[in-house]
């Protein structure tokens, strides 16, 4: 019983994000020309800079490994061998895989594979991970505020031609809900930390303590240099993963980097949203700033399904490809100093 239940639970964990993500799909193309998305499929795109584009999502993914690693090197006990780079590579590629079936899991897989294989603390794992994705929010965060710096025209005319998005930001601000959330979340903050600090053998502590040690990872980084310089590498490959789609359309390709910039930005965000790949979400933002650069809503729509659609099945294969190599990547492999010297 107990099996069926938790069977169910991971089918609707599955199909609410889906079944979300396809109807945000199915309102934003409701009144879509098909004949024209397809025609657009058919004649007007440009293969050889789409699969180009493809490259840029696979670098950017792999330096994303090696920054884990950066980050999990200073939590590797004392004596013991440092772990294998292509384990964080490869749990961070299958990582997004997992995700497609259930959004936010690739990251508690990630952590579990990676334990699996390197003997680490599952709960210290995932305090690194709160660096990696810290660290994701602040570069996202200064890309944003460039972006609006530098294209405030964009932004104010995008604003005075839909008024309707102005109410929704400012109710969105002003709502109580807001501020109820952040006020739970303090108080919620206080206890815990009184709990905790009562409470020393707590389980709970114990596990809390873990992933603070992985947070505290950053400051006992020896390379921080390369971290940023990786951080950097990052960001620039899933904005030429984007960018380069751009000239894969007629309609797109002289469009310039302004634009492009703007449509990374905004639809970057839609990873807030809780479906696979940002399904949904991805497309309305990058719909809306095509649409304000005067590309056709339809012309639009169909850049925006068809990057989406083959970029979101490439990380998918490549990361089942990471998922089916680890075993044999792993093979034979154990992390001790013994077996690091019978290894040479």
């Amino acid at each position: 019983m107990t099996k069926q239940k938790n069977t169910l639970k991971e089918v609707v964990r599955f199909v609410l994000p889906l079944a979300l993500g396809g109807i945000l799909l199915a309102f934003l193309y409701r009144k879509m020309d098909w004949l024209t998305i397809k025609r657009i499929w058919e004649d007007d795109l440009d293969y050889k800079f789409l699969l180009l584009s493809l490259l840029f999502g696979l670098f950017a993914n792999v330096i994303r490994g090696l920054r884990w690693d950066l980050l999990v090197e200073p939590v590797v006990g004392q004596g013991e061998p440092l772990p294998r780079k292509g384990n964080a590579i490869l749990t961070v590629l299958g990582s997004y895989t997992v995700n497609m079936l259930i959004p936010r899991s690739g990251e508690l897989w990630r952590c579990a594979e990676y334990k699996r294989y390197e003997q680490m603390s599952f709960s210290t794992l995932l305090g690194t991970l709160i660096n990696d994705r810290l660290a994701d929010v602040i570069s996202l965060g200064l890309i944003l505020v460039a972006v609006v710096l530098g294209n405030q025209d964009f932004f104010w005319n995008f604003f005075a031609g839909n008024p309707e998005q102005v109410v929704k930001l400012q109710s969105l601000l002003f709502s109580p809900w807001l501020y109820l959330i952040v006020l739970v979340f303090i108080v919620g903050s206080i206890l815990g930390y009184r709990f905790l600090k009562a409470h020393p053998n707590n389980k709970i502590s114990q596990i809390v303590r873990s992933i603070i040690l992985g947070i505290a990872s950053i400051k006992s980084m020896k390379e921080r240099g390369r971290f940023i310089l990786y951080s950097f590498l990052i960001w620039i490959g899933y904005f030429l993963y984007f960018y380069v789609a751009f000239w894969s359309f007629p309609f797109t390709r002289d469009l310039g980097v302004g634009t492009a910039l703007v449509a990374f930005a905004l639809s970057s965000m839609s990873a807030l949203v809780p479906v696979q790949a940002g399904m949904g979400a991805w497309h309305a933002a990058v719909i809306a700033v095509l649409v304000s650069s005067g590309v056709d809503a339809n012309n639009a729509g169909g850049f925006a399904l068809i990057v989406h659609s083959v970029q979101t099945l490439w990380i998918t294969l490549v990361g089942l490809i990471g998922i089916l190599i680890l075993p044999a990547y792993n093979r034979n492999y154990s992390r001790n100093i013994n077996q690091n010297e019978i290894n040479g």
